[in-house]
Protein backbone atom coordinates (compact mmCIF):
# COMPACT_ATOMS: atom_id res chain seq x y z
CA UNK A 1 0.00 0.00 0.00
CA UNK A 2 1.03 3.58 -0.66
CA UNK A 3 0.25 5.92 2.00
CA UNK A 4 -0.41 9.85 0.83
CA UNK A 5 0.27 13.00 2.82
CA UNK A 6 -3.09 14.99 2.16
CA UNK A 7 -3.31 18.47 3.34
CA UNK A 8 -6.96 20.26 3.45
CA UNK A 9 -7.12 23.66 1.53
CA UNK A 10 -9.81 25.13 3.70
CA UNK A 11 -8.71 24.50 7.42
CA UNK A 12 -5.22 23.16 6.78
CA UNK A 13 -5.62 19.94 8.67
CA UNK A 14 -3.01 17.02 7.63
CA UNK A 15 -4.27 13.23 7.07
CA UNK A 16 -2.69 10.10 5.84
CA UNK A 17 -4.78 8.28 2.71
CA UNK A 18 -3.92 4.60 1.75
CA UNK A 19 -4.48 3.47 -1.83
CA UNK A 20 -2.86 0.78 -3.93
CA UNK A 21 -2.59 3.33 -7.37
CA UNK A 22 -0.22 6.55 -7.58
CA UNK A 23 -1.97 9.44 -7.07
CA UNK A 24 0.82 11.84 -8.83
CA UNK A 25 -1.23 12.51 -11.86
CA UNK A 26 -3.52 14.51 -9.73
CA UNK A 27 -2.26 17.91 -8.37
CA UNK A 28 -5.81 18.16 -5.85
CA UNK A 29 -8.79 15.23 -4.87
CA UNK A 30 -11.97 16.30 -3.47
CA UNK A 31 -12.49 14.22 -0.61
CA UNK A 32 -14.16 14.55 2.68
CA UNK A 33 -12.06 16.61 5.83
CA UNK A 34 -13.33 15.50 9.60
CA UNK A 35 -12.35 18.59 10.38
CA UNK A 36 -14.73 20.70 8.46
CA UNK A 37 -17.21 18.19 7.77
CA UNK A 38 -17.58 18.10 4.03
CA UNK A 39 -16.03 17.51 0.99
CA UNK A 40 -12.96 19.81 0.09
CA UNK A 41 -9.75 19.89 -1.79
CA UNK A 42 -6.95 18.63 -0.39
CA UNK A 43 -3.13 19.16 -2.00
CA UNK A 44 -0.61 16.12 -1.89
CA UNK A 45 2.11 16.79 0.56
CA UNK A 46 4.22 13.74 0.41
CA UNK A 47 4.44 10.10 -0.40
CA UNK A 48 5.67 7.01 1.43
CA UNK A 49 5.68 3.39 -0.19
CA UNK A 50 5.80 0.51 1.63
CA UNK A 51 6.92 -3.13 0.71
Amino acid sequence: MTKWLLRCTKCGNVRVLEVGYDLRAFKKMYIFCPKCRRNTHHEIVSVQVEE
